[in-house]
């Protein structure tokens, strides 16, 4: 099970900030030294780093780091799992709620606990680092993405489970536009730091944007 340094630290009591779902990791990654200078437009993060400036898709990068661990505990033997006081009750189509009872395997591997009837799945645990307020959309997506892929016969199960899982992480993932503690965004930069080679979402779209301190000299004409 994770230990306790591996999760963000706890939100501050504020109206206006929404925490942002833990992520854990199995070992001790490096990170580099950076310098979290600040926010804008509540979406990008401003970051230097050695000689550059990284400006980072908070959304984008969230989204990559969900299902990269998500994608690991496919193969993990030790499932990481918050059990929930009160079950979650999600609403969905008949055929909808099969595939997800046919996919359980794959989704108790990654957290998930729950039962089902006609059209409700109820969760009563879920993947540690996933918001209670994300269950619904998580399960409805990865539901939906399974349904549409089921009629290719190029998509073996493997390969639709982890396409249904790019939408759970893009649903489960912080949004722009919306403000988040500091301790929180420091959390996603370190994560995202120790995976120097993720350069996407999910999706295929760019998780940060690189200026070096050469062409930002060049481009305000300094010698």
């Amino acid at each position: 099970m994770p230990s306790d340094a591996d999760a963000p630290p706890a939100p501050k009591e504020a109206t206006e900030q929404r925490s942002v779902p833990q992520v854990s990791t199995q070992d001790e990654p490096h990170v580099p030294t950076y310098r979290l200078v600040g926010e804008v437009f509540n979406a990008y993060l401003l970051v230097e780093v050695e000689d550059k400036l990284l400006i980072i898709d908070k959304h984008a990068a969230h989204e990559r780091i969900l299902f990269e661990q998500l994608k690991a505990r496919l193969s993990s033997t030790d499932p990481s799992a918050q059990l929930l006081m009160i079950p979650i009750d999600v609403m969905m189509m008949s055929d909808e709620v099969s595939l997800v009872a046919e996919y359980r395997p794959e989704l108790e591997a990654i957290g998930f606990s729950f039962t089902t009837a006609r059209n409700t799945v109820s969760v009563s645990a879920l993947p540690t680092g996933i918001e209670v307020g994300a269950v619904g959309d998580m399960l409805c997506a990865i539901a939906e993405r399974i349904k549409t892929g089921t009629g290719s016969a190029a998509l073996t199960r493997d390969i639709l489970f982890e396409k249904a899982l790019y939408q759970g992480a893009c649903k489960a993932a912080i949004k722009a536009g919306r403000v988040y503690a500091e301790g929180h965004t420091k959390w996603l930069v370190d994560q995202l730091m120790a995976l120097p080679n993720i350069t996407a979402c999910p999706h295929g779209r760019p998780v940060a944007m690189e200026l070096s301190h050469a062409k930002l000299d060049h481009q305000f004409e300094r010698s």
